[in-house]
């Protein structure tokens, strides 16, 4: 009897230090991506529990539409990872290359609910619905998956510039009469916290990203 107490015992604790290895990697995990606050993208590894922790910068609120006319919320994001990105649909440059990769994500992805991706366009005079369901066609863009946002030029220049960090100081200027657009690939954890800042157009990048929120599920 006292044997198979003991080694009950044995086995409930080699479960409890089995599961706390567990917890522990995946907590390491996450917490080695660090924030972003500031418009100079300066990354910043943040204890949970300071008072640092609880007042870390969080994307703003937002109401924008998608290829299909749906408005898209920061609710509807809530509790889900999402890849910003900034784009217009006839840039003919840098847009295919970024493209071509978030494509790489979304096949990443594919089965998995809690990842998206939200690409607004910088042009949402020209980039109406009509126009972003076409694009969406020609660059096998999943509804479901990835969601092409046009809206006000001006909500769309503040999530870029203030929410995302998407423009680096020098490009800002002008930005309120020409909305810009660039390389910049912006991951959001499900808190809609900034948890990294990529180039868009390069694989390597590209892949970092998808490791990345690996670490995050």
């Amino acid at each position: 009897m006292r044997r198979a107490v003991l080694l009950a015992g044995i086995g409930s604790a080699l479960i409890a230090a089995t599961l706390w290895v567990v917890s522990s990697r995946l907590a390491t995990r996450d917490s080695r991506l660090p924030f972003y606050q500031t418009v100079d993208r300066t990354p910043e590894w943040i204890s949970p529990g300071t008072t640092a922790y609880s007042r870390i910068h969080r994307v703003a609120d937002f109401a924008l539409i998608d290829q299909d006319g749906t408005t898209v919320t920061a609710a509807d994001v809530a509790g889900r990872i999402y890849v910003a990105s900034f784009f217009y649909s006839e840039c003919q440059q840098l847009c295919p290359r970024l493209q071509t990769n978030l494509a790489k994500v979304q096949a990443a992805f594919r089965d998995d609910d809690g990842v998206l991706i939200l690409s607004h366009t910088v042009a949402p005079e020209h980039d109406n619905g009509e126009v972003l369901r076409r694009y969406a066609r020609a660059n096998g863009v999943i509804h479901e998956k990835w969601r092409l946002l046009t809206g006000s030029a001006a909500e769309i220049a503040s999530l870029e510039r203030e929410s995302y960090f998407a423009q680096l100081p020098d490009s800002v200027n002008g930005a309120a009469v020409r909305l810009l657009h660039s390389e910049t690939f912006v991951l959001v954890d499900a808190q809609r916290r900034v948890r990294g800042v990529y180039d868009g157009s390069l694989a390597y990048d590209t892949e970092r990203l998808i490791a990345d929120i690996h670490a995050l599920r």
